[in-house]
């Protein structure tokens, strides 16, 4: 076996494997052997098809297919020997391995197009600067936040008559028109939350209602989405057009709940183990918690900011023309030649940032261990058990909970990027400069929306990026 690699450009290279029969014979005669003795044929005993009959029905077939698996292993073999950094998978020459006539060659030479990662030469310093948000709370959300606890934790009742944040329960019927019910038409009972409602006359009306009171509605102008007005009736979005959107809506019962009393038993339900004994403490507990929901988002756009400031420095060029082949070769089904050169800006940029953060995670010595992955499993089925109450659960049971999901691949990896992400995030705050900005939540949402909306009328991308 002989492998020549051709430069071809900076970074672009063409792998040549010529293949002699000594590479192959062995192989390929130990399957034909083994398809002799498994073979069963008319006229012959079972194993005792004559070794030339083998050949001329399965040698052709045997032959690529132990050819293929030398190379794949070559190829392997010669990019981890050569300490080559690839982008992708090595694409084959398929108009070359076309011509091959497996019937008479003897030898043969496969072609591998390769392209190549650049050279990266990047140091977090604080010589790099970028904008991060501090999310101020106003005391109007922690009001609103704390009513919405006070309504979880508060008693259900029926009230006579609706009002706006009441939940009514009553039967859609299908009409034939305003007035009369369509003959053997649909009929479904189900939940109608009057502060949802989107069309404001048809919200009006609601409230106020009573048990016994019919309003008939376009179920198609009451609520935003064809997913919220087919679960409303009760039928497949796809279905909707099989019905006549006009439905009356008969209340059975209103539902209201009465906001829990500010008192130790429900800063102990809300907060338990804080032992928080009055009400601006516990504001204070739920201004920390909002901080830190919105903080989350506000780290988010932070690492977007990151990105394109590295990103901006360091111009890491690719291989465009391999990486616009790679990309058809191996999205077949999703991608068209259009549509990657519509969106090839989105897509090289997410190969240099995958590109950048690996050099990161290597050069900063990021690792992500076993044991960190098993304990974040652990604090996050606990924090799962503690919504339904269960906070004091049997060890034994609790590592069956971890073991479950530490078993599924999928869910592992996901913990894996979680936690990279995690501390890429502390490596940004800790290495870079931060120019902190307070900031309004609403403030901060709108910046946002307009960036993101800007970037994606520029093909600007948020990648989503692999760790290795």
């Amino acid at each position: 076996m002989d492998i020549i690699q051709e430069q071809h450009g900076p970074q672009e290279a063409l792998l040549k494997v010529k293949l002699s029969e000594e590479d192959y014979r062995e192989q390929v005669d130990k399957e034909l052997k083994s398809l002799q003795r498994k073979a069963q044929m008319p006229g012959f005993r079972p194993g005792k098809v004559p070794a030339g009959l083998i050949k001329k029905m399965y040698g052709q077939s045997v032959l690529a297919e132990e050819v293929n698996k030398i190379l794949a292993d070559a190829v392997y073999n010669y990019i981890k020997e050569k300490e080559l950094n690839v982008l992708g998978n090595p694409i084959p020459d398929k108009e070359q391995a076309d011509e091959i006539d497996w019937e008479t060659q003897r030898e043969f030479t496969f072609q591998y197009h390769l392209g190549l990662a650049p050279e990266i030469d990047l140091e977090l310093t604080g010589d790099i600067d970028v904008t991060y948000h501090k999310i101020t709370v106003e005391d109007t959300i922690v009001d609103n936040y704390l009513m919405d606890v006070r309504k979880r934790y508060g008693k259900m009742f029926n009230p006579g008559t609706a009002d706006a944040d009441d939940v009514l329960f009553g039967e859609f019927t299908e009409m034939e028109n305003g007035s009369a019910p369509k003959a053997e038409g649909h009929t479904h009972k189900a939940n109608v939350y009057i502060r949802y409602i989107k069309d404001e006359q048809l919200k009006k009306q609601l409230i106020g209602s009573k048990p016994g009171e019919q309003v008939v509605m376009d179920v198609h102008k009451a609520v935003e989405s064809e997913a919220e007005t087919a679960a409303m009736i009760g039928v497949k979005k796809e279905d909707l057009g099989n019905y006549n959107p006009l439905f009356r809506f008969t209340v059975e019962s209103i539902s209201r709940v009465e906001p829990a009393e500010l008192n130790e038993e429900l800063f102990n339900k809300a907060a338990p183990g804080k032992e928080i004994k009055t009400e601006d403490a516990f504001k204070t507990y739920l201004k920390e918690q909002i901080s830190q929901q919105y903080q989350a988002d506000a780290d988010k756009h932070f690492k977007n900011m990151v990105m394109e400031k590295l990103l901006d420095i360091t111009q890491l060029p690719l291989p465009e023309a391999f990486l616009r082949k790679w990309l058809l070769v191996t999205n077949k089904e999703e991608l068209t030649e259009e549509k990657i050169e519509k969106e090839f800006d989105q897509f090289s940029d997410s190969f240099r940032w995958q590109l950048l953060e690996n050099h990161l995670i290597k050069e900063n010595k990021v690792e992500v261990k076993p044991e960190e992955v098993n304990k974040y499993i652990e604090q996050f089925v606990k924090a799962q058990l503690k919504q339904y109450g269960q906070e004091d659960v049997p060890p034994e049971m609790l590592d069956e909970y971890v073991k479950n999901i530490a078993s599924n691949k999928e869910e592992v990896k996901k913990v894996y990027d979680q936690l990279f992400d995690q501390k890429l995030m502390a490596l940004f705050k800790e290495k870079l400069t931060l120019r902190e900005e307070n900031i309004s939540y609403d403030a901060f949402v709108k910046l946002v929306t307009e960036k993101y909306k800007k970037d994606e009328d520029t093909h600007h991308p948020g990648p989503e990026t692999e760790k290795q």
